[in-house]
């Protein structure tokens, strides 16, 4: 069973091609998906796609938890909470 390993050795989120990452947006912007990062594991990047996060979608920030993490978000109609970590796959536009 995959152990979510590779997420703790993932530095503060800076998506690729310039693209901010969904960790990096404050609570209440909402923008669209431009993809997920090609470096996220298999795993991580299947599961964010069966959530619905993929291109094209307009996701909603609601709120961060006090610590910072984890925070919720809003698409396709539903509320669900990733971890920085997660987030920081998903690269966004405006």
């Amino acid at each position: 069973m995959w152990d979510g390993g590779p997420w703790r050795s993932r530095g503060p989120a800076t998506a690729s091609a310039g693209h901010p990452s969904l960790a990096e947006i404050r609570a209440g912007a909402e923008v669209e998906i431009v993809g997920v990062d090609r470096s996220a594991p298999g795993p991580v990047a299947d599961r964010l796609r069966h959530l619905g996060f993929r291109q094209g979608v307009r996701v909603l920030k609601l709120r961060t938890a006090p610590l910072g993490d984890p925070a919720v978000y809003r698409l396709l109609g539903y509320d669900t909470c990733l971890r920085r970590q997660e987030a920081a796959y998903i690269e966004v536009a405006g």
